[in-house]
């Protein structure tokens, strides 16, 4: 892990890619990248995990026919089905909301806070709560990216220990339950592999970051729905203003 670029670099562009697929509506241009060489990108990826590589030859099958402005089409019309509606949207990709029931609630705290440790901030234009799935990916890959220039194997230590940490107490936490809430969503096709994708990928990086990182004393970070999350009433409730959260931060360990 230590030194190896080639595997930064790897990482942080499945953590752009993955982030990037879950913000918005991919475009012809982004379908069209995705759709060259997937079978290929689907054998590179069995050694690294079998769903990575199931997600890329799914989409390559998808690919098969049409173009990209096809493509990027169908994947709009999933997109706005899954998580914009109209009515309520079928999935809410946001940690707070899988693992206490209620968007903009205390793990959203938590992630804020875990930011302001390792120095990050939201871009002026950030569209999305901290703890939503594309928002922590670019975390985990910010981690990635500030291990990448040091040159001291002692520095690097430090950031793989973090990302460690945010992938156990945040991510990876509740992302595998939202991805395979994804999967099992009937009449959706192209965000199937781009889940399958997403779910081996952060299986890929438990077993990299394994050593890595506080193990225990999460406590109650560890909650999550037994169930399938809440979706809310059934009527289009108020916006909460984007610094608000439901209940008061509770003292990470």
């Amino acid at each position: 892990m230590i030194g190896d670029r080639e595997l930064l670099a790897l990482r942080s562009e499945y953590c752009a890619l993955l982030s990037r697929l879950f913000l918005a509506e991919p475009d012809p241009e982004l379908m069209g990248l995705l759709a060259k060489d997937a079978r290929g990108r689907a054998r590179s990826a069995a050694e690294m995990n079998p769903a990575v590589s199931e997600g890329w030859f799914q989409l390559s099958d998808l690919c098969a026919r049409g173009g990209p402005a096809e493509w990027a089409g169908r994947c709009g019309e999933e997109y706005v089905e899954l998580f914009v509606g109209p009515g309520i949207p079928r999935l809410t990709p946001c940690e707070s909301h899988y693992r206490s029931g209620r968007a903009y609630g205390v793990h959203l705290a938590h992630v804020r806070r875990f930011m302001e440790r390792v120095g990050i901030e939201p871009a002026e234009d950030a569209t999305e709560p901290e703890d939503h799935v594309s928002f922590e990916f670019q975390i985990l890959r910010h981690l990635i990216e500030k291990q990448a220039p040091s040159a001291n194997p002692d520095e690097e230590a430090e950031w793989l220990a973090l990302q460690g940490e945010f992938l156990r107490r945040h991510l990876g936490a509740w992302a595998p339950r939202f991805f395979q809430d994804l999967v099992e969503e009937k009449g959706i096709f192209f965000y199937e592999a781009f889940a399958k994708i997403g779910m081996g990928y952060i299986a890929w990086e438990n077993e990299l970051l394994e050593g890595w990182g506080p193990r225990g004393g999460e406590g109650e970070l560890l909650q999550i729905q037994t169930d399938r999350p809440w979706k809310g009433p059934l009527f289009d409730p108020p916006v909460p203003h984007p610094e608000r959260v439901e209940d008061p931060p509770a003292e990470e360990e």
